[in-house]
């Protein structure tokens, strides 16, 4: 009795340990063996493109595709759109182009920066802007300037008689009450014209007519006659009269504007 049941107990766990085994060789064959599993992912994908393939035209030779359904086909037969291009990318050292271009020069901008130098029109330009002549302009013209007032410019006018005319702007800061910041905003709008200077001759003037004059006045008048009388009048020049010290040379200098 004992040796038929384990002859029994042998027979199934014979059986068991066979269904293991096949278990195990499956187990195996599926998930270990490369060859199969690239054979089944092949066989897969082979599958996806079987359903997106193009489907076989009818009879009729028209196109089982839905009105509106994109295919390789139809991408390659339709035309692309036109009046409308991307910006390429730039080589290099090159500079992209920007902005909306030219029909007749592509290569150029549709719109430009101003050249420098030159001003749109109506803009005000001080550089175009008329200048006053001093020995010249009356009381309307002078009041234009910066500063300036109907006092100053009256001012101005008196002074420029008793001197006999301007020679240079800066002798505007001789006028009573002037200053260098006044003249300086509007220095560039003023100028002298010499020939409008009332002159006189050092080799035959009086010296009443000498001491008349603003820069000389009646000691220094004096002075140059008796000079012009001791040395010679061919000897009475500027020149002369500052080498022996009967001017300085500042004052030479301004003297000079108003000598022949």
């Amino acid at each position: 009795m004992k040796r038929s049941n384990r002859h029994h107990y042998i027979i199934h766990a014979t059986g068991i340990a066979g269904i293991i085994i096949i278990l195990v060789i499956k187990i195996f064959w599926e998930h270990l063996l490369p060859g199969h599993q690239t054979g089944r992912d092949s066989r897969m994908s082979e599958e996806m493109l079987n359903l997106y393939a193009e489907p076989p035209a009818t009879a009729s030779g028209k196109s089982t595709v839905p009105s509106g359904q994109w295919t390789s086909a139809t991408a390659s037969r339709e035309k692309p759109i036109t009046g409308r291009q991307e910006n390429p990318v730039p080589a290099p050292g090159e500079r992209p182009a920007t902005g909306r271009q030219s029909e007749n020069h592509p290569d150029r901008g549709m719109e430009s920066a101003a050249e420098p130098g030159k001003s749109s029109p109506g803009k005000y330009n001080p550089a175009t802007h008329m200048k006053i002549e001093l020995n010249t302009a009356d009381s309307a013209e002078l009041v234009k300037l910066y500063g300036i007032g109907p006092y100053y410019a009256v001012s101005i006018m008196k002074y420029r008689e008793k001197l006999g005319g301007f020679a240079i702007p800066e002798q505007l800061l001789e006028v009573k009450g002037m200053d260098s910041e006044r003249l300086e905003g509007f220095y560039d709008r003023v100028f002298a014209d010499t020939s409008f200077i009332s002159k006189m001759d050092l080799k035959t003037a009086t010296e009443d007519q000498l001491a008349q004059h603003l820069y000389i006045g009646r000691y220094l008048a004096r002075c140059i006659v008796r000079y012009r009388e001791t040395a010679g009048v061919d000897s009475c020049t500027l020149e002369h009269l500052v080498r022996d010290k009967v001017l300085t040379g500042e004052q030479a200098v301004k003297i000079g504007w108003y000598l022949y």
